[in-house]
């Protein structure tokens, strides 16, 4: 394999919008703030945003690490797959196709963050999937939000369909020994949903190997997680779309990392 290294010029990309440019910083804060809490894998994982107005999406150099991501180092993709910024590098070709197949399908989802923590994989590999043993849980939006799907190395036309079906509606898809992948209008609201997913899983194994201890478990009854959700959704002081969050991370990383909107 060679590995090539870009040579992003700097600098607000030509022909680039002020819509494109604020959509770009949000993209960058995501892989900043991903590398603050953690939730990082090497030089894998990717996440996308669609372009305004655009028949595009944008994402990051494969190779480059989450905290080397700017706002103008990112690339920009037609749905058509052409590189409007080669001197940025390649996009992971993941990135274009599944990006491509929900920014296509569904017009109510701008962003997907492709996520695989270890806490996220742990679960993945767990037939029961994603299950009500913590507030996090009721954060993501429940057991009805997630989608869930088997691991294939390629993006085969079967795998393809296969995920779309399984994330259609949804906010999340769980993939099988792999990961997840996460969907939001805004990247508030998909940075929160992948925090907490994570959360969520995490929260899941620490509490079975205490059932392997001889803990007696208590997971939230369904009535419970109705009434819960309920209440939640009609919170006129809290809102569960990560906005509230959001502004407050990219505050300290205007202040810790200030280069993302570089």
């Amino acid at each position: 394999m060679t590995v090539m290294t870009p040579t992003p010029q700097g600098g607000r990309p030509e022909n680039c919008s002020d819509a494109e440019w604020e959509a770009r910083c949000e993209l960058a804060a995501i892989y900043n703030a991903l590398v603050k809490y953690r939730l990082t894998d090497l030089t894998n994982q990717w996440h996308a945003i669609r372009v305004p107005g655009e028949e595009a999406l944008i994402t990051h150099h494969y190779g480059w690490m989450h905290e080397e991501v700017t706002a103008s180092n990112l690339i920009k993709v037609g749905f058509d797959r052409v590189n409007h910024n080669p001197e940025n590098g390649e996009p992971n070709p993941s990135a274009t196709e599944i990006g491509k197949l929900f920014f296509e399908a569904e017009p109510d989802k701008h962003v997907i963050m492709h996520i695989h923590t270890k806490a996220i994989m742990g679960v993945s590999a767990q037939a029961e999937g994603v299950g009500p043993y913590s507030q996090a849980y009721l954060m993501i939006g429940g057991g009805d939000v997630l989608g869930y799907t088997d691991y294939e190395f390629e993006c085969t036309d079967d795998f393809l369909a296969g995920l779309l079906a399984a994330g259609r509606g949804k906010k999340a898809v769980v993939e099988a020994w792999h990961g997840a992948f996460v969907f939001g209008s805004t990247a508030g609201e998909c940075f929160f949903r992948s925090f907490y997913l994570d959360q969520a899983c995490a929260v899941q194994l620490e509490v079975q190997k205490s059932a392997a201890g001889g803990a007696t478990i208590r997971t939230i009854p369904e009535a419970e997680q109705a009434r819960h959700l309920a209440d939640m959704e009609a919170s006129d002081w809290y809102g569960y779309e990560g906005a509230l969050e959001w502004h407050a991370i990219r505050r300290r990383l205007d202040v810790e990392a200030p280069h993302y909107t570089s």
